[in-house]
């Protein structure tokens, strides 16, 4: 045999030597991983008792109807058929939990909120999106960031922030204003509104302005990348059985392999994710670099100081060296909260408004409570203390907030074994059962919307839209429910160590917005039939646009 030849074999002999190895690796991390599926779905079994809907498919079994757009109905289906506990089949009939039931629900968001934890999906697609805050990290590495941040969502901080508030939202009265010269005018709001809460968010919690309430600018980088989140990391979900996998991963792996995924979502989250870091990297430097020149130079920036970032770091300068968080942490922290503080506010705002303009004589009381408010004051707009002791307005923001939380659920997964007490026994073919054993790795969703609305909680019309029931004393039922929420008795903000921390920079938000819109203007449906997406934020379009584009035409007029 010839030395070339020779050469040549042994190329090709290296080559599948290689190749076999490399698939067998392959072969047998699948084989482990169908393996821990099929020990998880052994143990699952004592929950294929509790009632709920046939899966539709092997593969995917009941997630198509569970997380599409148009779900709001199979959702309200499946709680009025089958209750407060629902089981549902996940990715290759993998056994799920939805819950409702106030007493599991203390035990998953309160007494066992350290075995029912994030996802590792969601951690992982929050921690390579927005770095180490508070929605990417667990247990006490979560407890310790808490306890730096609780100090600048205080009442005491909230309190300084309502001039701000008033300033940003009169920049929209007047852009508002202007379009409404000519008398009623149809408005996308919800293209508005967005613009508003980052606005707000971004000068109340980083200090910095995007100018997105200046109407002839451009569409800001940020603000593109902030639209197409959520709708991309929703597409991404068909990565969801290989979550376990992919955690495993170090990011400049996941990159790399990336470009040779003929995936767009996953190229657009890449593309996302770096829009977010530069600008977040590029508000920090420039803090920074203010705070070593001295206290005083904070004064001069657009928020004088006050922003939470802002009274974060000087905290956190002054902090012990166990408490102190690195760079990247409040890095992780920025984006967090522009992110969680945006497209929720402006989504809850959207559905007040849509009420408002569908229920004139509420907005009219609502504009009468508000009109006479300001004429006690004697001031162009409403302080703090003016805002929080208004019954009707508190009460239109907690009925929508209640009955159209912008999250329905939350999703936990078990990190251990545990039992699930109940509220009330759960009827099975076996018989009542008033509790369940939930095995490791089992997936529970926390059924945001379905306690909010529960009848046997909230009364026979729980379903309505019904500010008035807070003028009045609330049924008994609600408060022997003792629901484990941060806000009214609901769950619209959770509760727990993993309670939406900023609720009351968003309930302040809304409630310095609507004091001035709606005493400058009357709002009124527009032609279109608005529809609510479904998703990780319920989102309204117009019924039968093929842009599938969120939108919220409304007509307004100037009072």
């Amino acid at each position: 045999m010839a030395v070339e030849d020779w050469l040549l074999l042994r190329r090709y002999s290296v080559t599948t030597v290689v190749v076999l190895a490399t698939t067998t690796l392959l072969m047998a991390c699948i084989a482990v991983y169908l393996l821990s599926l099929l020990r998880l779905r052994i143990k699952q079994k004592s929950l294929w008792k509790v009632p709920g809907p046939p899966a539709v498919s092997f593969i995917t079994g009941n997630i198509t109807q569970l997380y599409h757009a148009g779900a709001a109905k199979f959702h309200e289906h499946i709680n009025q058929t089958y209750g407060r506990v629902i089981r549902v089949t996940g990715f290759l009939w993998d056994t799920q939990l939805i819950v409702s039931d106030p007493k599991a629900c203390t035990t998953i968001l309160l007494k066992e909120q350290d075995i029912f934890d994030e996802s590792d999906w969601s951690i992982e697609c929050n921690l390579r999106s927005f770095g180490p805050g508070l929605l990417s990290i667990l247990g006490a590495h979560h407890r310790k960031q808490r306890k730096q941040l609780n100090p600048v969502f205080s009442v005491k901080h909230m309190r300084s922030m309502v001039p701000l508030f008033h300033i940003i939202t009169r920049q929209l009265h007047d852009v508002l204003h202007t379009k409404a010269a000519d008398g009623s005018q149809e408005i996308d709001m919800l293209d508005w509104f967005g613009r508003l809460a980052l606005e707000l968010v971004a000068q109340g919690g980083l200090g910095y302005t995007f100018n997105s309430l200046d109407p002839d600018a451009e569409d800001n980088e940020y603000r593109k990348a902030m639209k197409e989140y959520i709708p991309t990391m929703t597409g991404l979900q068909v990565l969801l059985p290989f979550s376990s996998l992919i955690s495993r991963w170090p990011s400049w792996l996941l990159r790399f392999g990336a470009k040779f995924v003929p995936l767009p979502m996953l190229h657009n989250a890449i593309r996302i994710t770096d829009v977010m870091h530069r600008y977040t990297k590029e508000v920090f430097d420039e803090k920074r670099a203010l705070l070593e020149k001295g206290d005083d130079m904070f004064k001069h920036q657009l928020s004088e100081g006050k922003d939470i970032i802002s009274v974060l770091m000087k905290t956190n300068g002054n902090a012990s060296e166990e408490d102190m968080l690195p760079e990247e942490e409040i890095l992780g922290q920025m984006s967090t909260l522009i992110f969680a503080a945006t497209d929720t506010t402006s989504t809850a705002l959207s559905r007040i408004l849509l009420l408002l303009a569908q229920h004139p004589e509420v907005q009219e009381k609502l504009r009468q409570e508000l009109n006479e408010a300001h004429s006690r004051a004697g001031e162009t707009e409403l302080g703090y203390d003016e805002l929080i002791e208004l019954p009707y307005l508190e009460a239109v923001c907690r009925e929508t907030l209640r009955a159209y939380p912008p999250l329905s659920f939350i999703g936990r997964v078990a990190r251990a074994d545990t039992t699930l007490p109940l509220y009330q026994p759960i009827q099975t073919e076996q018989g009542p059962v008033s509790s369940l054993f939930v095995p490791r790795g089992t997936t529970v969703t926390v059924n945001i919307l379905g306690t909010n609305r529960d009848p046997s909680i909230w009364g026979a019309d729980a379903a309505e839209w019904k500010p008035e029931r807070w003028l009045a004393p609330l049924p008994e039922s609600v408060s022997q429910a003792r629901i484990p929420g941060v806000y009214s008795n609901t769950l619209t903000f959770l509760g727990g160590g993993r309670a939406c921390i900023g609720f009351k920079f968003s309930q302040l938000e809304m409630k310095v917005v609507l004091s001035q819109l709606i005493r400058a203007f009357r709002f009124s449906p527009s032609k279109s039939e608005i529809v609510w997406r479904f998703g990780g934020i319920t989102t309204p379009s117009v019924k039968g646009s093929t842009a599938l584009v969120p939108q919220l035409p409304i007509l307004l007029e100037r009072v």
